[in-house]
């Protein structure tokens, strides 16, 4: 589809012809196949069937072996890689004939990541993968970004396609809290593959703990759902949709599912030919490295006049540096070393989780046209960090929270040991204070009390008592006697505190003289 579309726009010579031959490889991929199969069928490609160009390998491991053949002096072919990532690769020392579209570079691909960390002023981060080579190229590429830096990366790895229950119960993830906010997701180039350490993170309180900032690594869009569009291992849609809610995702531009599908039904109208694997956003690149190698034959023809330039891969490939194009993966910017530039797009996960992203930060590829490449290399294109109102409205939370990864600095021990210590005190005070208030009370009470004889007066029938004080038992006087009137009653009574008073003569002729001595509860009835 590519060579018929280079043909019809003129781009491809008519002198040129292309014989295509295919052959399976990358174990990735290709199930049953060695894990360097691709290696084998290059050197038969080369030797039986003396092929001028090689397309792939799409693996890392097998574009780093075939590479190196190929810049070898006696093979001296161009090769374009389409979607290896290994970041050995940029090493032209090495690959000297080697160009690479691929939108999934690990040197790219960490730049920008090292992007969004430097603007928020992060110096303390997680990377969570799984333990693959994918994640793993990625994971090496990310730390010899940041590291010189003085960003601290703390690694967390699980098993290849782990479950969420397994994740959840890993004490990696008690270690990612006591080490880590910021946090980098990478599973896979699909968004779908972070749901089991996305939904372990939920179950654990993670992704609403607002210190907590998730960054997912989404390189490709194959599918058009999103991990919450469907129930997953024991959990609903709304769960894991929860889960997801206000994460951040770094993706390709240009990449979405929109453009996917579009190449999608291209590729089906011209070839009748559909996908069975789905994944058209892996070889959409495939199609933008067949359209660089046309448009680098066709730059050769005209600067040199050499219809065969093409059988030299070293020159060739001088011609496949400082290209830019539309591709089908949208904007094909190549450097100086032959690798394509991506450009990146980190966004926003709404809170109601649509499939309409917030975008924050694009990070552009850019040729600075001031700048001459064959003179200053790659310093030619710079990167373009474009921020957006919704990012400038986002209060970024710090790398390390204000209480510490453990809450250490906010560690109140020594104030709530020293406040009940106070608090006990100040009671066991009160405390002692009333008993002894009591004690000295009760002793009052029960000491004796005396009364002078001259206090004690019988009353004529009539009189009215306005006031009586007893020394100072003024609460006697109030209880009983206040406004009390005496009339014929009190005679009878008069007489009865008399029999009384006789009857206590001998114990009052014991006391002083004219006094009267009694417990206080004998002087209350008195």
């Amino acid at each position: 589809m590519a060579y018929r579309d280079l043909k019809e726009q003129g781009i491809i010579p008519p002198a040129y012809d292309f014989i295509l031959h295919s052959r399976p490889g990358c174990a990735l991929y290709v199930a049953n196949l060695s894990l360097l199969h691709g290696v084998e069928e290059a050197i038969d490609l080369y030797f039986n069937e003396n092929v001028d160009v090689f397309f792939g390998s799409p693996c890392s491991e097998e574009t780093v072996v075939i590479g190196q053949m190929a810049a070898a002096a006696n093979w001296n072919l161009p090769v374009l890689g389409y979607l290896s990532s290994d970041d050995s690769l940029s090493d032209k020392n090495v690959y000297n004939t080697l160009a690479r579209t691929t939108v999934i570079s690990a040197t790219f691909f960490a730049q920008a990541v090292k992007m969004v960390v430097a603007q928020n002023g992060w110096k303390k981060v997680a990377y969570v993968g799984s333990n693959t080579l994918f994640t793993n190229l990625n994971r090496q590429a990310v730390v010899s970004a940041l590291a010189p830096s003085g960003v601290d990366i703390f690694h967390m790895s699980t098993e290849a396609n782990p479950t969420w229950q397994s994740i959840a119960s890993n004490k990696a993830m008690t270690d990612l809290k006591a080490n880590a906010r910021v946090v980098l997701v990478m599973f896979g180039s699909e968004m779908n593959t972070s749901v089991p350490f996305m939904a372990a993170a939920h179950s654990l309180g993670y992704t609403t703990d607002p210190d907590f900032v998730f960054i997912i690594f989404s390189l490709a869009n194959n599918y058009q759902s999103r991990p919450w569009d469907a129930d997953y291992n024991g959990m609903s849609y709304p769960y894991l949709r929860a889960a997801y809610e206000g994460a951040y995702i770094i993706r390709i531009a240009g990449l979405d599912f929109a453009s996917v599908n579009t190449f999608r039904q291209k590729l089906f109208a011209a070839e009748n030919y559909t996908n069975p694997v789905g994944n058209d956003a892996s070889i959409m690149p495939m199609y933008d490295a067949v359209f660089l190698y046309g448009m680098a034959l066709n730059k050769s023809l005209a600067d040199t006049g050499n219809k065969s330039v093409f059988t030299n891969g070293a020159r060739l490939f001088q011609y496949m540096k400082n290209i830019e194009f539309t591709g089908v993966t949208s904007q094909v910017l190549i450097n100086n070393d032959g690798e394509r530039i991506p450009s990146y797009l980190f966004s926003r996960l709404p809170k109601n989780v649509s499939r309409i992203y917030t975008n924050l930060m694009l990070i552009e590829a850019n040729r600075d046209d001031h700048c001459e490449p064959a003179i200053q290399g790659n310093l030619c294109y710079p990167y373009n960090i474009t921020l957006t109102p919704d990012y400038l409205s986002i209060t970024w939370p710090p790398d390390i929270p204000k209480c510490g990864y453990r809450y250490e600095k906010c560690d109140n021990t020594l104030f709530f040991t020293l406040g009940g210590v106070i608090l006990a005190s100040v009671i066991a005070i009160i405390l002692v204070y009333y008993i002894m208030k009591k004690r000295r009370e009760s002793l009052l009470y029960l000491m004796p009390w005396r009364v002078s004889m001259e206090s004690v007066k019988l009353l004529s029938s009539g009189t009215v008592v306005r006031a009586l004080v007893i020394n100072d038992f003024d609460d006697i006087a109030e209880r009983f006697i206040n406004e009390c009137q005496f009339k014929e009653r009190h005679d009878q009574s008069a007489t009865s505190v008399g029999g009384q008073y006789k009857s206590k003569r001998s114990e009052i002729q014991t006391a002083q003289a004219n006094q009267f001595q009694s417990p206080r509860p004998q002087l209350s009835l008195l």
